[in-house]
């Protein structure tokens, strides 16, 4: 074995001088400054077992790195695909086969009618928007600065001392909901552009190891940094007072139920380690619910009334205490996203069949008028029946942004498609948004734990509330984005799919992003 190979024991007589470091009581120096005070680190046997859980893990989360960094489903080729029409499937083919006749039938009657018109319009059929980028982008910063104002000073301090920044700062927590309607849009676009809609590309398990590659390798890396910082840094594995203590104490449950994205079925470790977390466990489970549940429910009911119940049962079980943790209503919002896609290539369609609905939304106008008035009767409802769950949950909120994103999804999307530019999105088209876009699942995952470990860094100089607020955003926050990018560098870049390794080369040209994109275009440019 090379001398130079990080073994755990190795690991362990490296960190002896830092978990030797007494634990001092350190006191501001303001007056009427709350004192913070640092706890004695457990036994060193507990540490050890500890450190043992945590090497392993590392272990096991490198050598599924590897594996999935080395490792490709093929893909299928242009052969295999067969021809396709501007629209993305066979030409000639209608979306749906007429009743009495099989989707077979048409295949071979459309194939047959292509023949002659070799000449027509290809494309992959799959659209890409940069301007999503740019809202994912957005949102992520939201979540910083929301996280930021919580983690200000002692716990409350940002909420109680400076009470005038929350109506601009307090909603940040909204970006999360925001992340699950394009997490929606972006998974249903290249499904409802194949030929055989409503079919996931290459099936249901080659769907889930595409999820898996691209989310599970930088949230293990995020999960293991943390917990070592945890475990061997007493100033954040010990309670000091503020907002940071919600993710303590770490233990054999804790890191366990983590690793394997089923924490937020427990209350008692939803939170912990690394706040944002849960919410990478729900979008994990939902990649399970949308080709199990929620596809062969739109193949049956259609999208309005799928994504109206979905929405409205989670609704439902989010005014229930025993069910608000679990945040079910994410489930409506990402049906919501599925549909603004499904309006979106629909769009599309009649644009290029010279058959485009004049509705804002798409459809018929009644679907779009009975989808927003059950919204709005499903709220009214839940809401005087629990009327302060207004104050004291996230779930109204969050369900209102999810549809007004929808909403708004579908808007730019129509436009997008059908050439009419609009200023918004190119707004979002910015390329300073569309890189923070990028990067925004680093930075969703690496930020809260450092934004606490950077106010317990400043805690100690007492300064005042706003003060310690303009520390955390103009040095912790910039410090926390930089770390973020390099993070991202060594782990997130490994992991990119196809379109997201195209719009980095593309935030890395000169010229202004286009607000829609084909595979045929990518394809030219790439060459």
């Amino acid at each position: 074995m090379p001398s130079t190979f990080v073994t755990p024991r190795r690991l362990w007589y490296a960190t002896a001088a830092l978990r030797a470091t007494p634990i001092t009581t350190r006191t501001p120096r303001t007056r009427g400054a709350t004192t913070c005070r640092y706890r004695r680190a457990p036994a060193p046997e507990r540490r050890r077992a500890g450190s043992w859980v945590i090497c392993g893990g590392a272990v096991v989360v490198t050598v599924t790195c590897f594996i999935m960094t080395s490792v490709r489903l093929p893909d299928r080729t242009e052969a295999d695909r067969g021809p396709r029409s501007a629209c993305g499937r066979l030409p000639g083919t209608p979306l749906r086969p007429p009743r009495g006749r099989s989707l077979a039938t048409e295949t071979r009657a459309a194939e047959s009618a292509a023949e002659p018109t070799a000449a027509a319009p290809r494309a992959g059929g799959r659209l890409e928007f940069p301007y999503l980028d740019g809202l994912r982008g957005l949102a992520a910063l939201a979540v910083v600065f929301y996280h930021a104002y919580l983690f200000t000073g002692t716990t409350g301090t940002g909420p109680t001392e400076l009470p005038w920044l929350r109506p601009f700062i307090g909603w940040g927590y909204l970006g999360v909901p925001l992340f699950i309607v394009l997490s929606g849009y972006v998974l249903m676009l290249p499904v409802v552009t194949r030929f055989d809609r409503y079919r996931l590309p290459g099936g249901f398990w080659k769907f889930i190891w595409r999820r898996a590659r691209r989310i599970i390798p930088p949230y293990w890396a995020s999960l293991v940094v943390f917990a070592l910082i945890i475990l061997f840094v007493p100033v954040m594995g010990q309670p000091g007072g503020t907002q940071w203590d919600t993710k303590l104490p770490m233990g054999w449950g804790t890191f366990l139920t983590h690793f394997f994205l089923v924490h937020d079925f427990f209350p008692q470790y939803i939170g912990k380690i690394n706040g944002p977390m849960w919410t990478v466990a729900v979008e994990w489970q939902i990649y399970f619910l949308m080709p199990l549940l929620i596809l062969p429910l739109w193949k049956v009911f259609g999208g309005w009334a799928t994504a109206s119940s979905l929405v409205l049962i989670g609704m439902w079980m989010g005014s229930e205490s025993r069910y608000s943790w679990m945040h079910p209503w994410f489930v409506g919002l990402f049906a919501v996203g599925m549909l603004a896609a499904e309006l979106t290539v629909k769009a599309r369609d009649e644009h290029l069949t010279g058959k485009l609905n004049t509705s804002k939304l798409g459809g018929p106008r009644w679907q779009g008028g009975v989808f927003v008035a059950a919204m709005f009767v499903g709220m009214l409802l839940v809401f005087f029946r629990n009327r302060d769950y207004w104050q004291h949950q996230t779930w109204p909120s969050e369900v209102v942004l999810g549809i007004f994103a929808g909403i708004l999804l579908t808007w730019m999307g129509r436009k997008a498609v059908t050439g009419q530019h609009t200023w918004l999105a190119r707004f979002f088209a910015w390329k300073p948004f569309v890189l923070a876009g990028l990067v925004s699942y680093t930075i969703y995952l690496f930020h809260s734990p450092l934004l606490g470990l950077g106010n317990l860094l400043l805690l100690p100089m007492g300064l005042y509330p706003k003060w310690q607020f303009l520390m955390m955003v103009f040095v912790v926050i910039p410090v926390t984005l930089a770390i973020c990018v390099g993070m991202w560098w060594l782990v997130e870049r490994n992991f990119l799919n196809r379109r997201q390794k195209h719009a980095t080369r593309e935030v890395s040209s000169r010229g202004r992003l286009p607000e829609v994109e084909t595979d045929d275009e990518r394809t030219r440019t790439a060459h």
